[in-house]
C-alpha cells in the first residue's frame, strides 16, 4: 500500500459538476465517460498506474473508481475528489473486500503514509504492522484485514519478489509497480550488508 499525493481536482471534473448537478453516485452511471476519465486521470497523475492498496499494474479498463470513505455511509463524500482513488477489480481484495467498511483505524492513503505503519514478512511475503502495540498496531491491523491485503496470491506475488530480488538489487528497477516492497528490500539489503 501506498501513499497517495492528490493533485487539485481537474478542471474538466469541476466543469462537468457545475453543469451536472448530480445527488448521487448512482447518477454518475449515466455519464460513463467521466467516471473513465477519472479513473485515468488518477492512474496517469497521482497512482503511477498501480492500485495503491495492493501495488499491482492495472489499466483504466480494468480498474474502478474507489471511494475511501464509502458513499453509503457518508453521502456528503459522493463526489468529493479527495474521497477517490482509482482501485483495482480483483475480487476478494483491495476494495472489492472493503467494500463499504470504514472506521476511523483505516489507513487512509491520501492523508497518511502507509510506510509509517506496514512492513512486510521477508519468509511469506505478508503484510505486517511495523509496530508491536498501540495506535499504529492497531490501524495497520485494521486496514491490512478490511483490504484483505494478505491474501494468498497477493502473499506469493511479493514472497516470489522478495526471494528473487533480495540478492539482485539490480533488478528492482525494472519491477513494475510494489513501490513500498521495493523500498523494504532496498533496506532490508542495507541491514543484511551491515552485518
Amino acid at each position: 500500500m501506498f501513499k497517495v499525493n492528490k493533485t487539485p481536482e481537474p478542471a474538466f471534473f469541476q466543469e462537468f459538476k457545475r453543469k451536472n448537478k448530480l445527488s448521487n453516485w448512482d447518477e454518475y452511471n449515466s455519464y460513463p465517460e467521466i467516471k473513465q476519465a477519472l479513473r485515468e486521470y488518477m492512474l496517469l497523475e497521482e497512482q503511477d498506474l498501480c492500485c495503491p492498496y495492493c501495488e499491482i499494474q492495472i489499466e483504466v479498463e480494468t480498474s474502478e473508481i474507489e471511494h475511501i470513505k464509502p458513499k453509503t455511509h457518508f453521502k456528503s463524500e459522493f463526489q468529493n475528489y479527495n474521497n477517490f482513488l482509482t482501485g483495482c477489480k480483483t475480487p476478494k481484495i483491495c476494495g472489492n473486500h472493503k467494500g463499504n467498511r470504514y472506521s476511523d483505524k483505516f489507513i487512509n492513503p491520501t492523508v497518511e503514509d502507509p510506510e509509517d505503519y506496514l512492513t512486510y514478512d521477508v519468509k511469506t511475503g505478508q503484510i505486517i504492522p511495523k509496530e508491536k502495540s498501540g495506535e499504529k498496531y492497531e490501524k495497520a491491523k485494521e486496514t491490512i484485514e478490511v483490504l484483505n491485503l494478505n491474501e494468498s496470491r497477493l502473499c506469493n506475488m511479493r514472497k516470489t519478489i522478495i526471494l528473487q530480488s533480495i540478492n539482485n538489487l539490480n533488478l528492482l528497477e525494472y519491477i513494475d509497480g510494489f513501490f513500498t516492497l521495493k523500498n523494504f528490500l532496498k533496506e532490508a539489503d542495507q541491514k543484511v550488508s551491515k552485518s
